[in-house]
């Protein structure tokens, strides 16, 4: 009996460590899979139906930002983000924030022309740009880095992002620290709209406008941070998109490089369409 009492036991302590290291696998899995998941918020609300109509357009994105007004001549819109899930469900990300648009509205951008005022329309990737120095990035501020999850470039005195049409410069950052273009602009000299800001890919592969004769359809079309007038009012931009400082922060945060993100903007009618 004894020695029936030992066998018993020796099983169990086996089975014991086997359980222990399978329910430990499982959880390492489930943590790993957790830590693929996409962040959201369950309390947010966003526009799913704009964005499922997106995604059949553009089945490889995975998070979009999208940036929609009422009309085409709308100076005012909002941002949201949202992405796909596990199982392909789309989840909110960040609900609705006011934003503020191009002076003269959006227009898509293949009718648009830059210095006249729009934000282009359409769904664009994050921009990557190569600096005059080398660096790569999709993101850049005159803060710091405020924790994103894409390159971020610091700002030099040097910097240059020219916006004057049919020059060499045009759509390009450039190591000129007096910009001297009508048009271009010295990123050091801009310093709280682009405290932070992302690099919103609309005529950037293949840029049209850096050689005579192309059209000039955008430059320098960025997610920043609002400028305001002397009132406290938020403007219009010159065809970017602009946000409140902390709503830029935690889009810019979410930006996730792994889920192919897109811009998309534009009249939500012209989005679901």
């Amino acid at each position: 009996m004894r020695l029936v009492a030992l066998v018993v036991a020796a099983i169990a302590a086996v089975w014991g460590a086997v359980t222990d290291a399978f329910e430990a696998g499982s959880g390492a899995e489930a943590t790993e899979v957790a830590d693929r998941g996409v962040q959201h918020d369950p309390a947010a609300e966003c526009d799913l139906t704009t964005v499922e109509a997106l995604s059949a357009d553009h089945p490889d994105v995975d998070q979009f930002i999208v940036m929609a007004t009422d009309d085409w001549g709308d100076t005012t819109g909002t941002v949201e983000v949202a992405a796909r899930g596990e199982g392909g469900t789309w989840l909110c990300q960040l609900g609705a924030m006011d934003a503020m648009y191009g002076r003269s509205g959006t227009r898509p951008l293949i009718d648009r022309r830059s210095g006249d005022g729009t934000t282009p329309a359409g769904v664009f990737p994050l921009g990557e740009v190569t600096a005059w120095d080398g660096e790569v990035f999709s993101m850049f501020g005159n803060s710091a880095d405020p924790g994103v999850l894409v390159p971020y470039r610091d700002v030099k005195p040097e910097d240059c992002w020219g916006a004057t049409k049919n020059t060499a410069r045009y759509q390009h950052l450039v190591n000129d620290y007096r910009c001297p273009g009508p048009d271009d602009e010295w990123l050091a000299g801009i310093t709280e709209s682009y405290s932070h800001a992302a690099v919103i890919g609309a005529n950037l592969d293949p840029i049209s406008g850096d050689e005579p004769g192309e059209i000039p359809y955008a430059a320098a079309i960025f997610l920043h941070r609002y400028s305001y007038y002397s009132n406290g009012v938020p403007k219009p931009t010159s065809g970017c998109v602009s946000l409140q400082y902390d709503d830029l922060v935690a889009t810019l945060r979410l930006i996730d490089p792994r889920l192919n993100p897109h811009f998309a903007i534009g009249p939500t009618d012209s989005l679901r369409s």
